[in-house]
């Protein structure tokens, strides 16, 4: 288990040429790097983010009955679906396999971030969207918002969450606009991601008090 888990964290941590670079790990605080978003919505569409990670929840079709996907799409399946089936373990073997292949596929970082969700590792989650961002530092991806918003969720960190959450309501009002939409949008979602979804618009609703700052600044820690 501990070298899966080292073996994931060297994979993410394998630089780029972009600037910002993913973190694998929260600071020595043990708590994530706060940054806030700077006001602006993020538009981009993104097509390495269509729809749930891989499927639909509840699924159902196994891994074994979808023989058309490529050999790291279904690793990538396999490892969500491990992750919101309660089976850690297979979720980190199979998205280190399929992180060997191909480092830098986007949509299989966007999975694992949302696989690291789902098994309550907010840190590792971060990691995934930082290095899924690093390979495009120019985008505003439209999913970027909530992700962060969930991952901050997680992690305990309400005035972030908030903040993060505002911003996807700007950012995509049809499907974050109010709390109604969101649980509309969210409906099918896995029941991890539905409870942090709870969690955020209670976050939400208690308001927050952070001050604004710079997704850039994630370079700087």
């Amino acid at each position: 288990m501990k070298t899966i888990v080292r073996a994931l964290t060297v994979l993410l941590s394998l630089a780029t040429a972009a600037p910002l670079l993913a973190q694998t790990s929260p600071p020595a605080s043990g708590r994530l790097p706060i940054v806030l978003p700077d006001g602006k919505p993020y538009a981009d569409p993104d097509l390495s983010a269509r729809g749930l990670p891989e499927a639909p929840y509840p699924g159902t079709r196994a891994p074994i009955q979808w023989p058309q996907l490529s050999p790291v799409r279904r690793l990538s399946y396999e490892g969500w679906w491990a992750a919101v089936t309660n089976r850690p373990s297979a979720a980190r073997l199979n998205f280190a396999r399929a992180l060997r292949i191909t480092p830098n596929d986007r949509r299989l970082l966007w999975s694992y971030g949302w696989a690291q969700l789902n098994m309550g590792e907010p840190a590792m989650a971060m990691a995934a969207f930082q290095r899924n961002l690093a390979l495009r530092p120019n985008d505003r991806p439209r999913w970027l918002p909530m992700a962060l918003a969930l991952t901050y969720t997680a992690a305990g960190e309400r005035d972030a969450a908030a903040a993060w959450y505002r911003t996807a309501a700007l950012s995509d009002p049809m499907q974050w606009g109010s709390d109604h939409q969101v649980l509309r949008t969210t409906l099918e979602w896995t029941p991890q991601e539905r409870a942090l979804v709870s969690q955020l618009l209670e976050y939400a609703a208690q308001g927050d008090r952070a001050e604004p700052a710079s997704f850039a600044r994630l370079a700087e820690r």
